[in-house]
Parts: C-alpha cells; sequence; structure tokens
C-alpha cells in the first residue's frame, strides 16, 4: 500500500514538473520557441551512488539556433562583430549556424614556409590494408593491427614527440588493448604492438578523468626530456583535454596523426535533436536556399573537431612538423576542403605506405639540418 501511494506521489510531482514547463516553455505568439527542444532523460541507478539505488530524471532544455543570441548585437547598435580563431573552417556553415553574412572575411595561410610542414592522407598501411575508422571496421583485428604497425614506424621515424588522436575513448582503449596481446601478426610469438611502440616512444594516455589529467601531462613531459628513450608519444581523443587546450610547441609535438573522423554518436540525443532541427528548417525554405542540413551539420561538427586537434602542432614561425591523416576518407576532396585553408595546400595522397615513410623521413632529416629548437609547452587559455 505504501509503495503504491509513493508511486502516486512521484507521478503527480513529475505531472506537475510538466505542467510548469509547458507553461514556460509555450510560445504566445514567440517565434523563437520554434528554435527550443526539450529533453527529457531517465537515469537508471545503481545500489552503489548516493541515492541508493534510485533512478533520476535529466531535464534538458536547448537553443538549435544560435543565431539568437547574435541577433541581440543588432538590437544594441553593434557597428562592427570581429569573430577570430583557428577553427572557423569551414566558414559557410560557421555563418549559416550565427545567422550572420560575415561581408568581410580572412584565412590567412600559416606563417611558416612550406619545408616546415609535412601533411599527408595515409590510406593504408604497411601491409596494404585500408584505414577506415567508420563502425563497419575499427572493431576488427586487422583494422587495429594495421593501425598498430603504421603507429610503430611513426614512432621510429618521427622524432622527439608524437601526438596520436583517436575519435574516441572507446576506439583508443580498444586499440591499446588489442596491441598489447597482439604480434606483430597474428600468427607470430614475437612482441607486441604495443612493446614496438615503447622501443622508440614513451607512451601516456589521455585519461577520462579530468582530476587525471594534468599528472598525464606532467608525465609526457618528463618522458620528453628522458634521455634513456628517443621521445614520448601521447595517445589523445579528439574532443579532449589534449586536442582542444594545449600547445605543443617544437619537440613536444613533431607530428600528430589523426586515426580517424571523430563523428559524434547519432543516438545522442542532443545530436540527434540538432539533426532533426535543422532538416525541419531546411523543409521550410524555398527550393534551392542555400541552407545548412542536418548532415552537413554532423559531418563539419567532427571535421572542427579533427581541426582543432591538428592545430596543436606548428605552433609558430620558426616550428616544424608533420600532419598525418590515417584513413581513406581524408583522400575525397570534399573532406581535403573542410579542412584548415592553411593546410590544404600540403596534404599530399599516398597510395603506399612506404612512400610515407620515406617522405617523413626526409622531412625530419632536412628539419634536422635547419637546427633544433628549445622544447616548450605552454598552456593556453
Amino acid at each position: 500500500m505504501e509503495k503504491q501511494t509513493s508511486q502516486k506521489a512521484q507521478s503527480a510531482d513529475w505531472k506537475a514538473w510538466v505542467t510548469f514547463y509547458s507553461r514556460f516553455l509555450r510560445d504566445d505568439g514567440n517565434p523563437h520557441a520554434q528554435y527550443y527542444r526539450v529533453h527529457v532523460q531517465e537515469v537508471q541507478g545503481n545500489g552503489m551512488d548516493s541515492f541508493k539505488g534510485k533512478g533520476s530524471r535529466t531535464l534538458s532544455w536547448w537553443c538549435f539556433n544560435p543565431g539568437i543570441a547574435m541577433e541581440q548585437f543588432s538590437r544594441l547598435g553593434v557597428g562592427s562583430i570581429i569573430l577570430t580563431s583557428g577553427t572557423l573552417s569551414p566558414m559557410d556553415s560557421f555563418a549559416e549556424e550565427l545567422k550572420l553574412d560575415f561581408p568581410v572575411r580572412l584565412e590567412n595561410p600559416h606563417v611558416i614556409s612550406d619545408n616546415q610542414i609535412w601533411a599527408g592522407a595515409v590510406p593504408v598501411g604497411p601491409s596494404g590494408y585500408t584505414f577506415n575508422s567508420s563502425y563497419r571496421t575499427r572493431d576488427s583485428i586487422e583494422y587495429k593491427q594495421e593501425l598498430g604497425n603504421a603507429i610503430v614506424n611513426f614512432a621510429r621515424v618521427v622524432p622527439d614527440g608524437l601526438l596520436v588522436f583517436f575519435p574516441s575513448y572507446y576506439i583508443l582503449e580498444q586499440c591499446i588493448g588489442c596491441w598489447k596481446t597482439l604480434g606483430h601478426s597474428i600468427s607470430m610469438g614475437s612482441s607486441t604492438i604495443w612493446e614496438r611502440i615503447c622501443k622508440h616512444k614513451l607512451p601516456v594516455v589521455e585519461p577520462r578523468q579530468s582530476s587525471l589529467f594534468p599528472a598525464a601531462i606532467e608525465d609526457y613531459m618528463a618522458k620528453l626530456k628522458d634521455k634513456s628513450a628517443s621521445g614520448a608519444v601521447f595517445f589523445a581523443v579528439c574532443r579532449g583535454k589534449v586536442s582542444e587546450g594545449l600547445d605543443f610547441t617544437d619537440h613536444a609535438g613533431r607530428a600528430v596523426v589523426i586515426t580517424g573522423i571523430p563523428f559524434a554518436t547519432r543516438t545522442d540525443p542532443k545530436v540527434r535533436l540538432k539533426r532533426e532541427f535543422l532538416d525541419q528548417q531546411m523543409a521550410l525554405q524555398p527550393t534551392g536556399s542555400k541552407v545548412l542540413t542536418g548532415e552537413d551539420w554532423y559531418t563539419q561538427q567532427a571535421t572542427r573537431a579533427v581541426n582543432q586537434a591538428v592545430g596543436r602542432v606548428i605552433r609558430h614561425k620558426h616550428d616544424f612538423g608533420a600532419i598525418i591523416f590515417c584513413d581513406e576518407r581524408f583522400t575525397y576532396s570534399n573532406r581535403q576542403s573542410q579542412i584548415s585553408r592553411w593546410i590544404q595546400p600540403h596534404i599530399k595522397c599516398h597510395s603506399k605506405f612506404g612512400e610515407v615513410v620515406f617522405s617523413l623521413t626526409r622531412f625530419f632529416r632536412d628539419g634536422r639540418i635547419r637546427g633544433p629548437t628549445k622544447l616548450e609547452m605552454m598552456l593556453t587559455r
């Protein structure tokens, strides 16, 4: 009887909340109401948490039109709006999202010379297996083995600091777990892929917990200075702390490897609703109108995450480094067109992995001739 009473009370409380927010969010003729979505998510509790196993509900109120906020500037009579960033590209979709024309646009080249950057799309690994981190192939042993063997080669050729970015923590953990048990080939009982990576570079893995991140950075810096090794490798995640908040200057980041395209989870409620919202807005526009579709937005968000990650290296006019895209999809022109413009002219597509190793070896040999620069890494805000 008490249980039924408790359930009825909870149901009544919930209905009261729904009624309140329905009144709060009703449009009453407000044209902005169409740009918002309400989402309620129920999370099952467990016996270990402070709620003693009780479930909880999260109520979210999301605005899917950032242009609403930008409209306020016009109402305030602002004469000029200047947005500066290294990762605004692709700019057309950015302007469409903010509902501003941006009649003056400037995309500068980098301050470095052509011989200070190596950029390449690498569609295949050492044995010719295709690199593609999509859900169809990323869980296969063959893909993980090929990627691991490629990173062994990069760790051998690239001096000092090497950054390796994965699309997600799941893929990072799956790959490293596989490399720790897998040898050079499935049939061979030789040293594991992980052991061969560690032979060339001391490894550091980006932790999921934010509280452990400062210690990981200190560990990476200490391993870079370790004279018993030829450098360190930082395994990290696109959209993680390494990709967005740090400068890996000079020796701290001589090369960055992108192991795939970091698409957000399609079933994530916020992602799903954002895509639906954009598609609904597109359906309301006249045929032929230039609008951002849900799929366009989804793809460009992934590309921006890539641009943020590759921007960790080559931080000043005397710096040099390599940007390595290990996914066949980066050979497509529509993908390359969304990469930061300062990188695009330097991207070369390599049909054979041997060409990549040879070209990288020569690039870093010439870099040593130019002379070393001091090891420095600065936190940016």
